[in-house]
């Protein structure tokens, strides 16, 4: 199976004003289970708190407001133009700037270089294969200083079996929405089919939505960083999700530009 990952922006048009809802649905956002971990590397491959950021597939700015509240600059970046209204619309409640481009990792070019880019929620298991890979953390190297670092995350061939697999039901007030799922065995593409219902009042709102990503073998994203002259730092396999009983379903990458460090660089 290939995909574009487009055709996801599109899917998430249909329920981006519900994603955050959705998502609480499991308990804590999963932007604040993985924030020490992301927060530590950066500030041990930095030298300390980033000063600007640019946050990619950004979805509904929750990680990246997160980094403004801490006095960081940060540009979220997304191909969903329904996520990034939404990411707009909280960050000018929270009262926290954030620069918002609409853009794909794939081929964004932004004016000037950052001390970090980070990019989570498993974002890049939307692209369809190695070369995209190779294509994203090109432009991710091309926007950092020399020092900066890139911390990501990936699901894992194990997280996709044990989050991915089962079909369900998530329930929320006003908010229900049925999963089911697709695989085939022969490759590593899971679609994930989701029928939303929202209830507002007298007032019923349903809709589909068919997400599509895949898993990455290890060799496979050490390959695309070292094409990109981006030097890896650490790999290491974690389960921010205490309700589900298997280790290694996602892993948290971290890798740096070559170069001095941003902080000698500033002295």
């Amino acid at each position: 199976m290939d995909a574009d990952p487009a055709s996801d922006a599109d899917g998430y048009t249909l329920f981006a004003s519900v994603y955050d809802q959705w998502q609480r649905t499991y308990g804590a956002e999963y932007a604040d289970l993985v924030a020490p971990r992301v927060d530590r590397r950066l500030a041990r491959l930095v030298g300390g708190p980033p000063r600007n950021l640019i946050d990619l597939a950004c979805g509904t700015g929750t990680h990246a407001l997160r980094q403004a509240r801490h006095g960081v600059a940060v540009t979220g970046l997304d191909l969903s133009r329904a996520m990034l209204a939404i990411a707009r619309a909280k960050a000018e409640a929270a009262g926290y700037p954030l620069t918002l481009v609409h853009a794909d990792m794939r081929s964004f070019d932004l004016p000037k270089p950052v001390d970090a880019v980070t990019c989570l929620y498993a974002s890049l298991n939307h692209l369809a294969d190695a070369a995209d890979l190779a294509r994203a953390f090109e432009r991710v190297a091309a926007h950092l200083r020399p020092g900066g670092a890139f911390v990501f995350d990936l699901n894992t061939r194990a997280g996709f079996e044990a989050l991915w697999r089962e079909p369900g039901t998530d329930r929320a007030p006003g908010l229900t929405i049925d999963r089911r799922y697709v695989w085939d065995e022969g490759d590593p593409w899971v679609q994930m089919h989701l029928t939303i219902e929202r209830r507002s009042g007298e007032t019923i709102e349903r809709g589909q939505s068919v997400l599509r990503a895949r898993w990455f073998e290890d060799r496979e994203v050490r390959a695309a960083l070292a094409g990109a002259g981006l030097a890896l730092a650490d790999c290491t396999p974690f389960n921010p999700f205490p309700e589900v009983e298997r280790p290694g379903i996602k892993q948290l990458w971290s890798a740096t530009r070559p170069g001095a460090s941003i902080r000698s660089s500033l002295r």
